[in-house]
Parts: structure tokens; C-alpha cells; sequence
């Protein structure tokens, strides 16, 4: 009796139940639903047929798109999930839409955005030099680091550092309820940003004071958040540079999904001015909050998220035994690593 095909139903293939040409042509070609992504992303779709289903020429007169290359676009959307054609002609929300969406917790709609610019494409089209050569793409490309290349483009770093702290956000009241924070006087964020990682941890551990240490043009941004927070009256915010020094005083420092921007040499520096400021007090501790990759061979995001680093940052990330040689490098001992969303988890690392 010949068997039924199965019944197509949308989604993202599963891989491992694909022939091996098929599983080949899917990775090939995925590039094709990121950049779907971006356009929808860019357009604002998902905030708009959140308010109300819409058909594409709706869409289209919303957007100032052609009404053709829009359906096309949104109909490759579906096939994956995200949106659904109603018999009427009008796209409603699907699960995976609703992170598209500029305004939920754990939104992804500024980091595709972000993924889809020119200045990251044209790096990745030279990854067979990075390979050949071992030279940063995004430097080749555009002259200069990203971070500098970003520094004066606001339409380039806005969606950039809107996408961090929505990352942050999402992961961020775990990572304070599962590191042992509270067993600490002073906890000092190295790189915090605006302070949405330390607001947390002082939201959840009312016993701890906070330091928040980051570049002076980016700690002006901190007194507002921290305010909202309703933590500003137990944390003292102090601008500088992390490569120069580090302040002395707290028995807790915090690196959040820093030092996978920076290759060993320039981790070493900041590891090395950590530990400096820790001195003498042996019961101080490291909290590093980074991705830890699998050994090979088996599915991990983390590995994707390395070669981002390999092309357009300069830094990898790191397995465990990476990490551990690292910080003995600098005077530290990795004593314990927590697993938490993914791509985090929190490494606790002893002074010796």
C-alpha cells in the first residue's frame, strides 16, 4: 500500500528529516528567510497586523510598497510560520510574528532589523578572506572596528543598542534570581550599560548596593533607568575605560556578554585589571555572563554567534575549557558555571 506524503503544514523544517540534498539546499539558502525578516522588520508588519489582519495591498498602501513584492515577501513568511493567510486575504499573527513586534517582552524586531543593514552584509561577503588571512571582515570592509563604525551612524546603532537591551531584558530577572548576588555587599557591572542588568539584581536583592562602570558617553544614559528601576539611591555610576582600570572597592564584579567581543590578548587586559581591584579579598568574586559553547558535532547557537565575532567584532566565543584557561591566565579560577537562557550562563570565578 503506497503511503500518503504528509500533509504540509508551516514552520521552519525540521533538518533531521530531510534527505541530505534537501537538509543541504535548506542551509544553503537560509539567508533568504533572514533577509524576509528584515524587510518585515524594517516595515513595522508585525505591529500592524497585531492591530488588525490586513491584506497586503492594505499593507502595502500602509508601507509605501509595491503591493506584488510585498505579498510575495509576506507569502515566503508563511511558509515558515510566521504570519498566516486567511481565505479572505489577510495575514493575522502566528506565534513566531508576535516577536516581530516592537513592543513584547523579547522582541527580536530591532536585531533583525540590525542583521539585514548593508555594512553587516558586505562583511560577511568576505568571510573566505577572514578565513585565509584571520583579519576581522567588518575592518577590511569598512576601514575601521565596528563599534567606531557604528559610533556616529544613529541609524545604525539605535536599532543596534535597542536590540542588546531587549536581549537583556528578556534574560536579565533570571540571571539575577539564579546568580548568588545577594551574598555580596557591592556588585559592580563592568560595561553595564544603562544599568538594566544591575537594576535587576538590586530589584531582587535589596541588601546589595550597586557600581555601574562604563565608557563616559554611554553612562549619561544610566540615572534614568535607574531611577525608574527605583534603585539610583543604591548605586553609584562611575565613567571610564575597563582596558585602563577598574575600581577597587565592591567584593562583585560583573562582565555581561563582554568579553566575546575581544580576542584573548585584550580579555587578558580586562581580566588582569579586575583582578587588580579585587587585591587582596579572596571571598571577592568574577561573575561572567557569557554563551558557552558545546564541544563539536552536535547543534549549538553559540557556534553562529562565534563567527558573527569572527566577522564583524574581532572576539569568539569560548567552551568551557576555553574559559577556564583564559581566566588562569589572569589570576582567576572557574569555580562553577550555571546554565540560563540561552545563549547565557553564568560563570563564577574565584581570585587566586
Amino acid at each position: 500500500m503506497t503511503q500518503a506524503p504528509p500533509t504540509p503544514q508551516a514552520g521552519f523544517p525540521h533538518l533531521a528529516q530531510l534527505p541530505p540534498r534537501v537538509r543541504m539546499l535548506t542551509m544553503v539558502t537560509a539567508h533568504h528567510i533572514s533577509h524576509v525578516m528584515h524587510v518585515i522588520a524594517e516595515l513595522g508588519i508585525a505591529d500592524k497586523v497585531a492591530a488588525k489582519p490586513q491584506t497586503a495591498g492594505e499593507l502595502a498602501d500602509e508601507t509605501g510598497t509595491d503591493t506584488a513584492a510585498l505579498a510575495r515577501v509576506l507569502d515566503a513568511a508563511t511558509a515558515v510560520g510566521v504570519f498566516r493567510l486567511q481565505p479572505d486575504g489577510k495575514y493575522e499573527m502566528t506565534a513566531e510574528a508576535e516577536f516581530l513586534r516592537s513592543d513584547v517582552p523579547g522582541s527580536v524586531k530591532d536585531f533583525a532589523v540590525h542583521i539585514g543593514n548593508v555594512s553587516r552584509l558586505h562583511s560577511y561577503g568576505e568571510l573566505l578572506n577572514t578565513v585565509r588571512t584571520g583579519e576581522t571582515a567588518f575592518n577590511r570592509v569598512h576601514g575601521q572596528p565596528v563599534f567606531d563604525y557604528f559610533a556616529d551612524k544613529p541609524e545604525l546603532s539605535a536599532p543596534f543598542n535597542r536590540a542588546m537591551t531587549s536581549f537583556s531584558g528578556h534574560a536579565a530577572t533570571e540571571l539575577a534570581k539564579l546568580g548568588p548576588f545577594g551574598d555580596f555587599s557591592v556588585v559592580a557591572d563592568l560595561g553595564g550599560g544603562h544599568g538594566l542588568m544591575l537594576s535587576e539584581i538590586l530589584k531582587h536583592h535589596s541588601n546589595v548596593r550597586g557600581l555601574l562602570y562604563d565608557r563616559p558617553e554611554v553612562t549619561p544614559g544610566a540615572p534614568a533607568l535607574l531611577e525608574k528601576a527605583g534603585v539610583a539611591d543604591r548605586t553609584t555610576v562611575v565613567s571610564g575605560d575597563f582596558f585602563s582600570n577598574v575600581p577597587e572597592g565592591p567584593d562583585a564584579y560583573i562582565l555581561k556578554s563582554v568579553l566575546h567581543d575581544w580576542d584573548d590578548g585584550e580579555c587578558g587586559t580586562i581580566l588582569r585589571n579586575v583582578r587588580k581591584a579585587i587585591g587582596e579579598n579572596t571571598d571577592a568574586r568574577l561573575f561572567l555572563i557569557e554563551a558557552v559553547m558545546t564541544e563539536a558535532n552536535v547543534w549549538d547557537f553559540s557556534r553562529i554567534l562565534d563567527l558573527e565575532m569572527l566577522v564583524n567584532v574581532g572576539g569568539q566565543e569560548r567552551t568551557q575549557r576555553g574559559w577556564a584557561t583564559l581566566l588562569a591566565a589572569s589570576g582567576f579560577e572557574l569555580v562553577k558555571v550555571t546554565r540560563a537562557v540561552p545563549p547565557n550562563n553564568i560563570l563564577e570565578c574565584r581570585p587566586v
